[in-house]
C-alpha cells in the first residue's frame, strides 16, 4: 500500500530566540500543507488529513518526482508582499473552479523522495535533497534559511511586522506526528490593553473592546484560574442578556496578547494576559 499522507512534525513555542547555532527560517502566516505525489498524481492535505487537492489546482501541475512527500506552508501575499492569513483563508474557503487569488507553497522539508523515506536523515541533509527535488515552479519554492542569527532575524521580523521565526536543530530527524524541541517557534506577539464587555452563553468566549469602544471580537484563550475569577466577578454586578451573549454593566479592563489586527479591526487569536484591576 502506498503511503500518501504523513502527519507533520510540530513545533514547540518559546518566548525569545535561542539556539543561535541552529537553522533559522521565517515563520509564514498560512496553512500547513502536505504535498504527496504517487502514481503520477499530486494530492494535497492539511495537517489534519483533510484532502484539499481540488482547491489548489495550480500546485498539481509540477515536475516533482514520483514517490515524493513535501511539507510546507500555503500562503497568499498581500499588496505589500507580506503573507496574509485572511487572504489564504478566503482562497481556502472559495468554491470557484477558476482561482482568483493565487497561492504560494513554501516548502521547508521533504519526508520521502523517489519512494525512499528521508525522515531518519538529519535536517541539513534533507535540505540538500529538497533543493535537488524542487524544480522552478510559479507557485512553489523552497524556503530560505540561515545558519544561526536568530536574534537579529527576529528583530528584522518585528520591524517588518511579520509573524515570527522558526529555529531548527540541523541534526534533527523528522518526527512524524510529534511536537519536538528540535523545532522551535518564536511568535512576534503584539500586546494591548482593553475591556471585557461580556461573554458567550453556550461556549467560552469573552467580548472585547478598546477603551474607545472599538469592537475587537471574541477572546477564547484564558487560563482556568482567570476564568474562575472572571465568573466570580460577574456575579457582583448587573448584566443584560441577548440571545447569545451576556453583557456586563461594568466592563473589566485587562491586558491582551494577540497576533495582529484583521481587516475588520478584530484581534487575531487574542489571549488573556492579566487583569488591570
Amino acid at each position: 500500500m502506498i503511503t500518501i499522507f504523513v502527519s507533520p512534525m510540530l513545533l514547540n513555542r518559546i518566548d525569545t530566540p535561542s539556539e543561535n547555532n541552529w537553522l533559522t527560517e521565517l515563520k509564514f502566516d498560512g496553512i500547513r500543507l502536505i504535498l504527496s505525489k504517487h502514481d503520477g498524481l499530486t494530492r494535497l492535505y492539511t495537517r489534519h488529513k483533510t484532502e484539499v487537492t481540488n482547491r489548489f489546482p495550480e500546485l498539481c501541475n509540477n515536475d516533482i518526482a514520483d514517490g515524493t512527500i513535501l511539507d510546507g506552508e500555503l500562503i497568499v501575499l498581500n499588496e505589500e508582499g507580506k503573507p496574509d492569513f485572511e487572504l489564504v483563508m478566503s482562497r481556502f474557503r472559495s468554491s470557484k473552479t477558476t482561482p482568483i487569488i493565487p497561492v504560494q507553497f513554501v516548502v521547508f522539508d521533504i519526508m520521502k523522495h523517489k519512494h525512499t523515506w528521508t525522515t531518519a536523515l538529519p535536517l541539513i541533509q534533507r535540505k540538500e535533497i529538497l533543493s535537488n527535488a524542487l524544480h522552478p515552479h510559479p507557485h512553489m519554492f523552497e524556503i530560505k534559511w540561515l545558519e544561526g542569527q536568530a536574534d537579529s532575524y527576529f528583530d528584522a521580523v518585528k520591524n517588518r511586522e511579520l509573524e515570527g521565526i522558526v529555529i531548527k536543530n540541523p541534526a534533527s530527524t523528522y518526527k512524524i506526528n510529534k511536537r519536538s524541541g528540535d523545532w522551535l517557534k518564536v511568535i512576534n506577539y503584539q500586546f494591548t490593553e482593553g475591556l471585557i464587555t461580556g461573554y458567550r452563553k453556550n461556549e467560552f468566549g469573552l467580548l472585547l473592546e478598546s477603551f474607545e469602544g472599538e469592537s475587537w471580537g471574541v477572546m477564547e484563550h484564558m487560563p482556568i484560574k482567570s476564568r474562575r475569577e472572571f465568573y466570580k466577578l460577574t456575579k457582583l454586578q448587573t448584566v443584560n442578556e441577548s440571545k447569545n451573549f451576556v453583557h456586563l454593566e461594568t466592563p473589566f479592563p485587562c491586558k491582551i496578547r494577540y497576533r495582529h489586527k484583521t481587516s475588520k479591526g478584530y484581534l487575531r487569536i487574542p489571549t488573556f494576559v492579566d487583569w488591570l484591576i
